[in-house]
């Protein structure tokens, strides 16, 4: 008797893993819709040119170098993000050049498809989503 509790719990057991297995691989993952790569709609108080958001939880901000010469971006914050709600992400993040110099914005994306980058209820500026430049 003991046999057959002991192997009928096994069987139960197995088959609760197997449930709980298959419930992890078949529910897919999509990423925020905050994830991306934006591009700043006209001049903010940050002069961001742009927000590069990786679905693995990081931000960078850019802006475009002061150097005639050079046209390319340097990095002027980098964020951890979390999702604070079904279109927000709150950044926390540290000035490139000074680690020491922590900030929090929230970043949300509209039902428009724009993205308004806040911080402490302040609108610094918005953004609007392009593909991922090479």
């Amino acid at each position: 008797m003991i046999a057959y509790i002991f192997k009928a719990n096994s069987i139960s057991f197995s088959f609760i893993l197997l449930i709980i297995f298959l419930s992890l691989i078949t529910s897919g993952c999509s990423p925020h819709p905050g994830a991306g790569n934006w591009k700043a709609d006209g001049s903010n108080t940050l002069n961001v040119s742009r927000i590069k958001v990786v679905f693995e939880g990081t931000a960078d901000f850019y802006r475009e170098s002061n150097n005639v010469e050079d046209a390319s971006e340097e990095s002027i914050r980098r964020c951890f993000w979390s999702a604070v709600g079904k279109n927000a992400l709150q950044m926390q993040c540290v000035h490139s050049d000074n680690t020491d110099k922590k900030e929090t914005y929230q970043f949300t994306v509209t039902e428009t498809g724009q993205a308004k980058l806040n911080q402490n209820d302040q609108l610094i500026g918005l953004f609007s989503v392009h593909p991922q430049e090479k």
